[in-house]
């Protein structure tokens, strides 16, 4: 049986369908490994339509504003356990995500502006430029940031053969400000488009409830020099060929403008709400788009087939079309997680904690390289167990332990030891391991720093714990070798 992905957005025709259509991309995108459910506000008859398309399951809850109430009223009646939970939408606030995260087995939010303080296990923003100081998190919350996370759909993940811009006079221009654009920015771009002498064929994208298509069409009927052409109701199959089609464009600086740049010409883009403010600002700060209103001057630049080339070349390094597989490698990770217990060390461990101090790539990697009798290992583990200044935790997968971490506590500090059972290692439970024990002693020594020391030629280890979320600090010399020590302090 799968495990279940839960999704929870909304869309409507004021605020638009962004946040449910780019959950539906993520969504078609892990079905093959998840039963895929979508809780959402009294959708209309196209979001409907399109959910039913994609996931397995839609569940329609009253239309409320009151959503703190709404996340109780989930999590006592739709949630389980064992399911991860995705959040898209600026009304999920903090109190909205912690009521989640208690019910559900991990908590994923998909976020552009950063803009509350955020308690889920995974953010994904796929702004280029932002960092993790520009959140307020949670200490073991991951953050997964920029276009190598693009959630795109899967027309637009296809990687194509380099376009080049036309000559002179034969422009095809495609526009999409969104399905309900609101502030008619469609009608600038098209303008902005019929004014140029070197466009001779415009497509436009709208949705179903556009409300300014008469607008639209009274400037068709008296340009009939330009082939122009209003499209609504595409199939993402469909608008991605009007896309590969075109040789310029002006779309929203939202998903749109990302997957043009996956398959399309030059892209200029308007910033059509606050909301897109850092997806704008890296588009023209990137030169991976350009502002509309440069229009005319950037497309006589790009003439120039050295400029194009380069302009093309340049959008490449942002979009490659992997992001779908560095997406699933997210929801991997969690995966990982999944029959992870942690508990205090007893007197039965005691050869358990011998095989893994005497593995060779242990004593390879630790201060003393000699073997350990079971002798004197035997003296030295009832001794810690005993200690009041030493926790020993195991930490296991299914009731298979995968490795242990020590902590050696002095006034407000203590120094943390981990190794993880050889049939673990390299697969990414390091960082696993050491977030269950760490977690754990924070419970007990909330404002402690933690010290952690790896030689630098153990390479995996000091990588371990920079992911970890330790910091570097100064190098050490401890028997003639070289050690990279790193620091975890309190929030």
């Amino acid at each position: 049986m799968k495990p279940v992905i839960v999704f929870r957005a909304d869309g409507n025709l004021i605020a638009g369908y962004g946040h449910v259509i780019r959950d539906l991309s993520l969504a078609s995108i892990l079905k093959d490994k998840y039963h895929t459910v979508f809780i959402i506000q009294d959708p209309d008859d196209f979001l409907r339509s399109q959910i039913k398309n994609t996931c397995d399951e839609i569940i329609e809850i009253p239309a409320t504003k009151n959503l703190v109430d709404e996340s109780k009223k989930i999590v006592k009646h739709i949630l389980k356990p064992d399911d991860i939970v995705i959040l898209d939408g600026y009304g999920f606030g903090t109190n909205y995500q912690a009521e989640i995260k208690k019910h559900c087995f991990k908590l994923v939010c998909i976020d552009d502006i950063c803009d509350r303080h955020f308690v889920a296990d995974v953010i994904i923003n796929h702004s280029e430029g932002i960092k993790r100081k520009n959140y307020l998190i949670e200490k073991f919350s991951k953050l997964y940031l920029g276009t190598q996370y693009a959630i795109l759909r899967r027309s637009f993940l296809k990687k194509k053969s380099t376009p080049t811009l036309k000559p002179s006079k034969d422009q095809r221009a495609f526009i999409n400000m969104g399905g309900t654009d609101q502030q008619n920015y469609t009608q600038r771009a098209l303008q902005t488009c019929i004014k140029n002498s070197k466009t001779n064929k415009i497509d436009i994208v709208v949705g179903s409830f556009y409300p300014y298509k008469n607008k639209l069409e009274k400037i068709i009927n008296t340009n009939k020099q330009v082939s122009i052409h209003i499209h609504s109701n595409l199939s993402e199959t469909e608008i991605c060929s009007l896309m590969k089609k075109s040789t310029i464009s002006i779309c929203s600086a939202s998903t749109v403008s990302y997957e043009y740049a996956c398959v399309g010409g030059i892209l200029f883009v308007y910033q059509t709400v606050s909301n897109q403010k850092n997806i704008y600002s890296f588009l023209i700060r990137s030169k991976v788009a350009f502002p509309a209103k440069t229009f005319d001057r950037v497309l006589s630049q790009l003439e120039n087939k050295a400029s194009s080339k380069k302009y093309f070349e340049n959008r490449k390094k942002y979009f490659s079309g992997n992001s779908d597989k560095n997406l699933v490698s997210i929801f991997n990770d969690l995966e990982k997680e999944r029959g992870i217990t942690i508990r205090l060390a007893a007197q039965n461990d005691v050869l358990t904690y011998f095989k893994w101090a005497n593995d060779p790539e242990v004593r390879m990697n630790s201060v003393n390289t000699s073997p350990i009798s079971l002798k004197d290992h035997t003296n030295w583990f009832y001794a810690k167990l005993k200690s009041k200044n030493s926790l020993l935790y195991i930490i296991s997968k299914n009731g298979i332990p995968l490795g242990q971490v020590r902590f050696d506590k002095e006034k407000n500090s203590a120094e943390i030891d981990y190794s993880i059972a050889k049939g673990y290692r390299g697969k990414g439970y390091g960082e696993i391991v050491l977030k269950n024990a760490i977690k754990e002693y924070y419970n007990k020594f909330p404002k402690d720093t933690i010290i952690a020391k790896a030689k630098e030629s153990n390479i995996a280890s000091n990588r371990v714990f920079e992911k970890s979320g330790f910091k570097k600090a100064r190098s050490i010399v401890i028997n003639g070798k070289k050690y990279q020590s790193h620091l975890m302090k309190a929030n």
